[in-house]
């Protein structure tokens, strides 16, 4: 009962950490990223517009994702080190998610 209870917890910390995640890294990147000066955007400079602004939405969001993992799975022990995988796993859809979500 006592593995069940704390596999229970695990996935609830899990589910925390990762929406508290997600929603700062989020917010940070668009806060920094979206707004730009009206004049540059008449201009346009790039093929696609925002083009520049998706590719390092991406880099960075995937560089902080990356560090978390391997934060995470250096803090947690061998035995939970799976649900850090799923929180990543899960994370990569959510990318598309929040790029709809950022740039539309």
């Amino acid at each position: 009962m006592q593995k069940k209870n704390n596999t229970s917890v695990a996935i609830f910390v899990g589910a925390v950490v990762f929406l508290a995640l997600e929603i700062a890294v989020y917010y940070g990147l668009v806060t920094w990223l979206i707004p730009t000066d009206p004049e540059v955007e008449e201009q346009g400079g790039s093929i696609v517009r925002n083009w520049n602004k998706v590719m390092y939405f991406i880099l960075i969001y995937m560089a902080v994702l990356v560090s978390a993992l391997l934060f995470a799975s250096s803090q947690v022990p061998r035995s939970y080190r799976r649900h850090v995988l799923f929180w990543f796993y899960l994370s990569l859809p959510t990318l598309l998610v929040l790029l709809v979500l950022a740039f539309s």
